[in-house]
């Protein structure tokens, strides 16, 4: 069972005719008068930045609320259909995967955090969806949106089979080792997110899943080379890139667990011991 936790229409009635206010002045009303409503979720948002040595404020200024005009209209859209798809997709996530579970779905506008992420939130565990974010990658369509939600539903599945949702208790979190986890992790969730949808899509477009796929030898070998030096960082996130692609780690991990899925059934799969993942994910970036 889902609940969604709307702080967006919140968002709407403290930015109503306000949108064209300075950017300073947009910063300020979102921090006094809309996310200081929601300590919770203002706290993972400022935490966010704050903890990877970034200042949220000059984040929400330089690139958030200098867009928020521009992105609202598409931002309005990605909360309507999020709204329309999130309880038909959690269903079928649940039915496929024969679990249920109790999900909280937090629909806000933050500081360009994520699109989604998983996390916990209100005691449970939880998706967040960034509607600012959203708009701002342009995935606010039912067509992109559909990928993005599939994606964060398998990361719920796959937490929930696993019962964690990090690296394994007693392994270290150095960089290397996280590297490892995080193309495990996110292959996870993409390659079991077409599986939901029966289609191979992804809210980055079909021109982003040719340019990996042309490219992959040599993204497989620079993963490695980027695991041995303790930096995969660029292989994940829209502010970085490899070879002029965004976000090929998500690429690599489906193609890992594309091939994994014809050895493990999909609960050992979820539950891989990590010396096994570390070898799997290895044997595959040398292939």
């Amino acid at each position: 069972m889902i609940k969604i936790i709307d702080t967006f229409q919140e968002f709407r009635k403290v930015f109503c005719n306000k949108l064209d206010l300075s950017v300073n002045e947009k910063v300020e009303l979102w921090d006094k008068k809309y996310i200081f409503k929601y300590p919770e979720l203002e706290r993972k948002i400022k935490e966010d930045y704050e903890l990877n040595g970034y200042n949220w404020q000059e984040i929400a200024k330089k690139l958030v609320f200098n867009n928020i005009e521009k992105n609202y209209k598409k931002m309005i859209q990605a909360y309507q259909n999020i709204v329309q798809i999130i309880n038909k997709t959690s269903k079928k996530s649940f039915e496929m995967f024969n679990l249920n579970l109790e999900l909280n779905v937090v629909l806000y506008c933050g500081l360009g955090n994520s699109a989604g992420w998983v996390n916990k939130y209100e005691g449970k565990r939880a998706i967040l969806f960034g509607i600012e974010k959203i708009a701002e990658l342009k995935w606010h369509t039912l067509e992109k949106l559909e990928p993005l939600v599939a994606h964060e539903l398998c990361h719920v599945i796959h937490f929930e089979l696993r019962g964690e949702d990090d690296l394994p208790r007693g392994i270290k979190k150095t960089k290397y080792n996280l590297g490892i986890w995080r193309i495990y992790e996110e292959g996870f969730a993409q390659f079991y997110q077409n599986k939901l949808l029966g289609k191979n899509v992804d809210s980055r477009g079909k021109k982003w899943m040719e340019q990996c796929n042309e490219k992959r030898r040599t993204l497989k070998k620079l993963y490695k080379e980027a695991l041995e030096v303790g930096n995969t960082q660029n292989f994940f996130g829209d502010w970085f890139e490899v070879l002029y692609i965004n976000d090929a780690g998500y690429f690599l991990g489906a193609e890992l667990i594309k091939k994994l899925d014809q050895k493990y059934c999909i609960e050992d799969l979820a539950r891989l011991n990590f010396e096994i993942i570390k070898k799997e994910v290895l044997t595959y970036l040398s292939e």
